[in-house]
């Protein structure tokens, strides 16, 4: 699992980094995406998907309270010469400061996209691959392997976390955190039967991604999908992320500006390739998006998502 790498080292020129192909993108409807493997990501890649990224990334600090993971690996990662696998990486923002906190661990990122900036502290290093092919890593070779706003891309996660297993060490950790895309309310502002135009847009984005393959919702079964890749010691924590400033804690709020933005930013790139799939025109998206976007602006519903951070270990033996 490596085709192109940069990083924190000047790295051999024999390698494939050298390839133009992982460096290039398509374009559709104005849009950016990937080219490597092209398709297998149904979302863009430029540079209004990469802020969308770190603004996420911001998010989940909030949420978390500044945790970069719930897994017990904070003695590990300090004692120096640990290796970490952030799947899906992004920008690479969590691996880069990961990195910073962590000098002597190895912090290695892996994407489809190479959006990842070329200066970057000396113990961390990207490529671009596609994770869900198989990984020429050598088995029992990762402490902690990280995976965070990913899991609704992936096609076969089950083969995924069983290739995390054979590659974790004897005692290692695989870690999610994914946000649950189902608008919910504690209140009335929002029940099954409010008239929603964001509650049907995630139904459709469903159906859409199905039909190119994966799953929005998987982040449902995580801890027994865990279990049933043989982690043991399963842990799952939850976090209501607001969507908007309808909360009073000044940190919630925070967290759903960074939300609601971070979704009207996102949406037409979010819903071309999903919709397209389903059939839609562009016009037909752009029409139902207006009734979008004033629902995702609407401070009168209190809706909020619920993120998700679960982790299992690998058994000793």
């Amino acid at each position: 699992m490596a085709n192109e790498a940069a990083g924190g080292e000047d790295q051999d020129d024999t390698t494939p980094s050298g390839d133009s192909s992982v460096h290039a993108h398509v374009y559709e409807g104005g849009l950016r995406y990937h080219a490597f493997r092209d398709g297998k990501y149904a979302f863009p890649n430029d540079e209004v998907e990469q802020n969308r990224d770190d603004m996420k990334h911001s998010m989940s600090l909030l949420l978390c309270h500044g945790a970069y993971f719930y897994a017990p690996v904070e003695e590990v990662l300090a004692a120096g010469g640990a290796e970490v696998l952030d799947l899906g990486t992004g920008t690479g923002i969590w691996a880069i400061e990961l990195g910073d906190k962590y000098p002597e661990a190895k912090i290695t990122g892996i994407d489809l996209s190479p959006i990842q900036p070329n200066f970057v502290p000396q113990n961390v290093h990207f490529f671009v691959d596609d994770f869900e092919e198989d990984w020429v890593d050598a088995d029992n070779k990762y402490d902690y392997i990280h995976i965070r706003h990913t899991l609704f891309s992936v096609r076969d996660r089950n083969l995924l976390f069983q290739r995390a297993m054979h590659h974790l060490k004897p005692g290692g950790y695989l870690e999610l955190q994914e946000l649950h895309f189902n608008p919910l309310s504690d209140d009335e502002s929002l029940t099954p039967q409010t008239p929603y135009a964001f509650r049907d847009y995630i139904s459709f984005l469903e159906a859409g991604l199905h039909a190119l393959g994966s799953e929005l919702h998987a982040v449902r079964t995580l801890p027994e999908d865990l279990r049933a890749a043989g982690f043991v010691d399963v842990e799952a924590a939850a976090h209501k992320c607001p969507l908007g400033l309808w909360p009073r804690d000044r940190r919630l709020r925070l967290c759903g500006l960074f939300l609601r933005t971070a979704v009207m930013d996102g949406l037409r790139g979010l819903s071309r390739r999903p919709l397209v799939a389903l059939g839609w025109t562009q016009l037909q998206i752009e029409m139902f998006l207006v009734d979008v976007r004033k629902a995702v602006m609407d401070g009168k519903v209190h809706a909020y998502f619920g993120f998700h951070v679960v982790y299992g270990r690998k058994p000793l033996a």
